[in-house]
C-alpha cells in the first residue's frame, strides 16, 4: 500500500546531523545552553509508574503490583516536562527522516491498517513479537546510531544518549524511544529485510511486532531471521509466533482475509454490545458517551475496509 503524502528527507538533510557543538545541538532542540545543561544534570528525571497491559482506562500505579500480578502491568517512565520537550523535539526530528516501506510504526502518515495492508494479496502468514523491545535497546546501540550515523561530535552523541536513555537503555514512555529503538538497531532491521526480500517475501515492523509473508514462507527463512534478532540482543515472545497457510491473519489488530481488510469479530461483538446499551441507557451523559464509542468503531471499520 502506498504511503500517505509526507515529505520526508535523506538522514544527511536532518538538522541532527553532523552536529558539532553542544551550542549547536541546543539551537537544534531550540533551548539555551543553560537549559540543556540544567536538564543534563537533573536527579530526577522520570516519574515511575505501571500500567494494565489489557486496560487502557484501569488507574496507573505509583507503586510495583504485588509479584503475584507484575506479568499483568507494563512499567512506565514519565520524563519530567522539561526532559519530555527535549525528547519531544528528538522524536520530530528524526521522523522526518525518510525510513524503509517495511517500517510502519512509528512512521507518520502510515497506520497499523496501512501494516496490515502490505500482506492483503499474500496467503501465508508468520507473525513474530519481539519481548521487552524498548528495555533491550541498549545506550551503547543509541550511542553507536548519534555518533556513526548521524556523524555527530563525540561530547554531543553523549548529550544526546544522556536525554534520550535511562539506566542504559531506552525507556518506556519516552516520546523518541519508539523511533530510536528502530534507529538504534538499523543494521539489524536492514539484514532482517534483506533477508525476507532475498526469499522472495513481505516484511512489515509495527514497533515490536514482525509480520512476514508471501505465497509460502519457508521454515529455513524464520530461522535466519531469528538468529539475526538472537545475535542482536533480543528475544522472542515464543506465546505470541504463528504461522498460518491460507487462514484469516490478525495483523496489528485488522483480519486479512481473501484479498481483504476485515474488522475482527470481537470488535463486532463491542459495537453491537454498544448498541444493547444505547438502547437502555437513560442517563444522558451516559448515552452520550455510548454513542461517542459508537461512532468511533465504525469510523474504524469504515477506515478498514475502505483502506484497498
Amino acid at each position: 500500500m502506498p504511503r500517505k503524502s509526507f515529505r520526508f528527507h535523506k538522514i544527511e538533510d536532518s538538522a541532527l546531523f553532523n552536529v558539532s557543538t553542544r551550542k549547536k545541538l541546543a539551537n537544534v532542540l531550540m533551548c539555551s545552553l543553560p537549559l540543556l545543561k540544567a536538564v543534563e544534570g537533573l536527579d530526577v528525571r522520570y516519574k515511575k509508574r505501571w500500567k494494565r497491559k489489557d486496560s487502557d482506562t484501569a488507574p496507573w500505579l505509583t507503586q510495583p503490583p504485588p509479584p503475584d500480578q507484575a506479568t499483568q502491568y507494563r512499567p512506565i517512565d514519565i520524563p519530567v516536562d522539561q526532559l519530555k520537550k527535549l525528547q519531544a523535539r528528538i522524536a520530530d526530528l528524526l521522523s522526518r527522516i525518510e525510513t524503509p516501506p517495511f517500517l510502519c510504526s512509528p512512521v507518520k502518515g502510515v497506520s497499523y491498517v496501512d501494516n496490515a495492508g502490505r500482506h492483503v494479496n499474500n496467503r501465508a502468514f508468520w507473525l513474530l513479537d519481539i519481548a521487552d523491545y524498548f528495555p533491550n535497546c541498549s545506550a551503547d546501540r543509541v550511542a553507536w546510531f548519534f555518533g556513526t550515523i548521524m556523524k555527530c561530535a563525540p561530547d554531543v552523541t553523549a548529550v544526546l544518549v544522556s536525554l534520550t536513555t535511562d539506566m542504559n537503555r531506552l525507556p518506556q514512555g519516552s516520546p523518541c524511544s519508539p523511533i530510536l529503538a528502530y534507529y538504534s538497531n538499523m543494521k539489524m532491521w536492514h539484514d532482517v529485510a534483506t533477508l525476507v526480500a532475498g526469499a522472495g517475501c513481505i516484511l512489515s515492523v509495527y514497533a515490536d511486532d514482525i509480520t512476514i509473508s508471501g505465497k509460502t514462507v519457508p521454515g529455513s527463512l524464520i530461522w535466519q531471521v531469528k538468529q539475526v534478532i538472537f545475535r542482536n540482543g533480543f528475544k522472542l515472545k515464543h506465546e505470541k509466533e504463528l504461522s498460518l497457510m491460507a487462514s484469516p491473519a490478525d495483523i496489528t489488530g485488522v483480519i486479512v482475509r481473501d484479498g481483504k481488510l476485515k474488522l475482527p469479530n470481537r470488535q463486532h461483538k463491542k459495537i453491537v454490545d454498544l448498541s444493547k446499551q444505547q438502547k437502555i441507557a437513560t442517563d444522558t451523559k451516559l448515552l452520550a458517551k455510548i454513542e461517542s464509542q459508537i461512532r468511533g468503531r465504525l469510523a474504524q471499520r469504515r477506515q478498514i475496509e475502505e483502506a484497498i
